[in-house]
């Protein structure tokens, strides 16, 4: 109720990129508040998550997963260990440092209830993400889907 009445009308002001940075920096901080994080992870307890996952040779903590795209920079893992998810996808990272599209880039749909998402491959790259999957020392799996770019030969 608190959401439907009063946060979503309030984020709904913000540009969506906007919202979206913004809600995630508050959840970075709430769960890396102790008290905070104990209540986050009480509330999205659900036993049906809790029971692992076997595909082919991969075991994963639960069933709930996030697809890539939404923490392209590995920056919120541990949001989505405190949420309950037993795995994550992250990227879509490329070589080198890219902005994406140019801004406005992400549009809502309200009577549709979606989104428009035309953000492009906008990441901190590879050498960045990398050194943070290194400092996350968590449980749950990441993964990234390998991506291969031949070298274009641009004379600017």
């Amino acid at each position: 109720m608190f959401y439907r009445f009063f946060l979503r009308p309030l984020l709904f002001l913000l540009y969506p990129e906007y919202a979206h940075h913004l809600t995630m920096g508050i959840m970075s901080w709430a769960v890396n508040t102790p008290f905070l994080k104990h209540l986050i992870k009480k509330k999205f307890k659900n036993n049906y998550y809790d029971k692992p996952l076997s595909i082919k040779n991969l075991t994963f903590d639960n069933h709930l997963g996030l697809a890539a795209g939404f923490d392209k920079n590995a920056q919120y893992l541990h949001v989505w260990e405190a949420l309950g998810f037993g795995h994550v996808e992250i990227g879509t990272v490329t070589p080198r440092p890219q902005k994406g599209n140019p801004k406005p880039r992400l549009f809502r749909l309200p009577s549709d209830e979606a989104m428009i998402n035309r953000m492009g491959f906008n990441n901190d790259g590879v050498d960045v993400v990398v050194e943070r999957l290194k400092n996350y020392r968590k449980k749950g799996k990441v993964g990234h889907r390998r991506k291969y770019w031949k070298k274009q030969n641009n004379s600017q």
